[in-house]
């Protein structure tokens, strides 16, 4: 179960891990009524999808233009907890800057804020104008960052591309090793790899410490992803790795996330 927020009668914005991998989804609005999701398109790189719905139409919430959070902020957000009940709750944004995680994923301008999500995730965040500023996609444990949100300028970038219906779009794909990497003091180290993708092929396994990418040295998940996109789906990447006191060499051909998860 998660929330999300309506940004067309009949389109819902969610995170997109909430329905990845599902076989069938269903999405009932705030008057109680269930609607059909008829298709899902889902953005890797933003960690958001927008789901395409049938049946009674919702009240598109009003998006705001690109880079209004901003540190200081008011904001407010609006999330469910279960099939019946809505809860929020407010603060401000505290930080708008770089986020990196362990899924090979990567922000910018992630918004964190001290709201402290009260229910599922997916809930819209909004400015004190009503507008929605981005998707709750996390939970944080720092002072005064108890909630992560995707802004919404990722989702009106790439919405073309998320409504085309023939799954197409020209955004360049990123390389996928399918893997989940995790930086600590100066190193990276790999905690564990996706059944039958990439790197599982490749022969990269958890405890492998990442060195260095087509000879780039990685010290921090930034690093490591940044070498890494330098490369795309079908793309051999060069890794090199310390496994056992002893340094290798190990060559992954890139997957495309898209096709992997389809």
């Amino acid at each position: 179960m998660g929330a999300g927020v309506a940004v067309a009668p009949n389109r819902v914005l969610t995170a997109h891990y909430l329905v990845l991998g599902s076989s069938r989804t269903e999405v009932e609005g705030a008057d109680g009524k269930t609607r059909g999701v008829t298709r899902i398109a889902l953005d890797h790189e933003s960690g958001l999808a927008l789901l395409a719905l049938t049946g009674p139409d919702l009240r598109a919430a009003r998006l705001a233009s690109a880079h209004v959070a901003s540190p200081g902020l008011p904001v407010y957000l609006l999330t469910c907890t279960s099939e019946r009940e809505r809860k929020g709750s407010t603060g401000h944004v505290t930080v708008v800057g770089p986020f990196e995680a362990f899924w090979e994923y990567m922000l910018d301008r992630a918004i964190m804020t001290n709201a402290i999500n009260p229910g599922l995730a997916g809930a819209a965040l909004f400015d004190l104008e009503a507008r929605v500023i981005g998707v709750v996609s996390l939970g944080l444990a720092a002072v005064g960052r108890y909630s992560l949100a995707i802004p919404v300028d990722l989702f009106l970038e790439r919405r073309g591309e998320m409504e085309d219906e023939s799954g197409g779009g020209s955004r360049e794909r990123r390389a996928w090793i399918g893997f989940y990497p995790q930086g600590y003091d100066g190193a990276v180290s790999i905690t564990g790899v996706v059944p039958e993708g990439p790197a599982d092929r490749a022969g990269l396994a958890r405890g492998d410490l990442v060195l260095s990418v087509d000879g780039q040295p990685i010290s921090n998940l930034r690093d490591l992803y940044s070498a890494l996109w330098r490369k795309g789906p079908g793309e051999s990447l060069s890794l090199q790795v310390l496994r056992d006191s002893a340094i290798r060499i190990v060559e992954v051909v890139a997957g495309d996330r898209y096709e992997f998860y389809k």
